[in-house]
């Protein structure tokens, strides 16, 4: 693949990994779910900055394992 320019405001899917401290493929998740917003530029997903910094990750883990027990 060849890289894109730089655009400003925007991250590629691994600089939102980065910034948030997860893998490629759990940003992509999280793109393919809904939880972040992704647009399509020249073949590759974009995602604004502004988006990527107000985003809280969901925590890591198994979700039966993280559910608080009564």
């Amino acid at each position: 693949m060849i890289d894109m320019v730089k655009l400003p405001g925007y991250y590629t899917l691994n600089e939102a990994a980065e910034v948030l401290a997860r893998s490629h493929s759990q940003v992509a998740r999280y793109v393919r779910l809904g939880l972040l917003k992704a647009h399509n530029l020249g073949g590759q997903k974009v995602i604004a900055q502004t988006i990527v910094h107000d985003f809280t990750p969901p925590p890591r883990g198994n979700p039966n394992f993280l559910r608080k027990k009564d």
